[in-house]
């Protein structure tokens, strides 16, 4: 048994029942097992007020009749399902506990040498994994906590809604005028937006003089100055253009759509970037957190936000399990498939922003290049960079952590143990 399932397994009264719920969108499947893992009761309930009464019924009734001290409640984090259930609970004053969705199915299919799976199955896993320590402490977040999550969360959608626009944009222009991308290597430019918005198609461009065009295109340009040599030889390129010769009406109505959509979506970006910086100078960290300058305000968010609220960290070890970032041998016999890999079972999302915040240390941070260099040339047990990067992962986050609970700020000349 290891250690963190030792101390979890001691954190539980004995005599604690443990019940199980498999979430779904219209019915929850719940089950309730002894130590022993013999099964009490099973029922199904919505999701909604009087579904969440009946289940906190059961769950009581259990409770009384066996004289258990406590009943522990386990779910798997499934879309926003288990965000309710939780939120309930917390009111009710009854502890509940995440399992991982990939450890009850690797825990039913070893269990039962099949692949059969249904929602009684694996609400009785996840109870059984209760039972055995198998569970992580994941918690809703609280307050302003919350609300930064939720403002992370949205920027990171908008983004990403922002980059598939950009392709779209891309692969809509590279049908109507191929060549455009010789001269415009930036499609997201000032000038390449002005011109792709009503004159991407070679076709019109070829019946226009070259003044037309630089007229024409000055009307939705934006910037200061239009460079009109860029657009002369736009012209000239679209003499001999292999674009498509039929739908290009549509094609070019397309990417008027996409354009205006891309605005939109970089706008409400921004927006939601100054409503996440605004609750982030709010938080009490944000002071020490800020107070390494290669981090920046928007990654020192980003940072705060997947950790939570620092208080229920006992140490910066627990920080980096959570982002998985922590060393994970893979060895089998004598293969060996990598020495040190990241355990990537945590935060991508703060596994990420470190990444980024670390080669930001490397470059304008002189203790950490010093430790970096020393990572990569000391002679005994020298790392590669993606090791000695990973290990920086790790010593950053842990010195985010002392800010934040010494409530200190950033020392840059504080030379790093060894």
């Amino acid at each position: 048994m290891s250690r963190a399932i030792a101390r979890k397994l001691a954190c539980i009264e004995p005599g604690t029942l443990f019940a199980g719920v498999d979430m779904a969108l219209d019915r929850n499947d719940a089950l309730i097992i002894d130590g022993q893992a013999h099964r009490l009761d099973r029922f199904r309930f919505p999701n909604d007020a009087d579904g969440y009464d009946y289940h906190y019924r059961r769950l009581m009734t259990v409770k009384e009749r066996e004289g258990a001290p406590a009943i522990l409640v386990g779910m798997e984090p499934t879309n926003y399902f288990w965000k309710l259930l939780a939120s309930d609970l917390e009111q009710r004053g009854v502890p509940y506990r995440m399992v991982n969705p990939f450890t009850v199915k690797k825990h039913r299919e070893g269990d039962q040498l099949s692949r059969s799976k249904d929602d009684s199955r694996d609400a009785f896993m996840v109870a059984d994994l209760l039972r055995t320590g198998k569970f992580t402490e994941t918690q809703l977040l609280q307050g302003q906590y919350a609300v930064l999550r939720q403002y992370v969360v949205l920027r990171d959608r908008l983004k990403g809604d922002t980059r598939r626009q950009k392709t779209l944009i891309r692969n809509i222009a590279g049908q109507l005028f191929p060549e455009l991308a010789h001269e415009f290597k930036d499609f997201f430019g000032l000038t390449a937006l002005a011109l792709l918005r009503h004159h991407a198609v070679p076709g019109v461009i070829r019946d226009m003089s070259q003044q037309a065009l630089i007229t024409a295109v000055r009307q939705d340009f934006t910037g200061e100055r239009l460079p009109v040599s860029k657009l002369r030889r736009a012209h000239a390129l679209a003499k001999r253009s292999v674009g498509v010769r039929h739908g290009t009406v549509a094609l070019q109505e397309a990417l008027r759509v996409h354009l205006d959509a891309l605005d939109l979506l970089q706008e409400q970006g921004r927006n939601v970037e100054e409503l996440l910086l605004a609750v982030f100078f709010d938080l009490p960290e944000a002071p020490y957190l800020i107070s390494v300058p290669p981090l920046g305000s928007v990654t020192a968010a980003i940072i705060l936000a997947e950790i939570g609220d620092p208080s229920r960290y006992s140490n910066g070890n627990q920080l980096i399990k959570l982002a998985a970032t922590q060393p994970v041998p893979n060895l089998s016999g004598r293969k060996t498939r990598s020495k040190t890999p990241m355990s990537k079972k945590g935060r991508p999302r703060l596994r990420t922003a470190l990444y980024f915040a670390t080669m930001r240390m490397i470059q304008e941070d002189d203790t950490f290049a010093r430790v970096y260099r020393r990572f990569l040339t000391r002679e005994r047990n020298p790392l590669t960079k993606m090791q000695a990067l990973g290990a920086l992962m790790n010593k950053l986050l842990r010195i985010l952590w002392a800010l934040m609970k010494h409530q200190t700020f950033y020392d840059p000349t504080y030379e790093m143990n060894k």
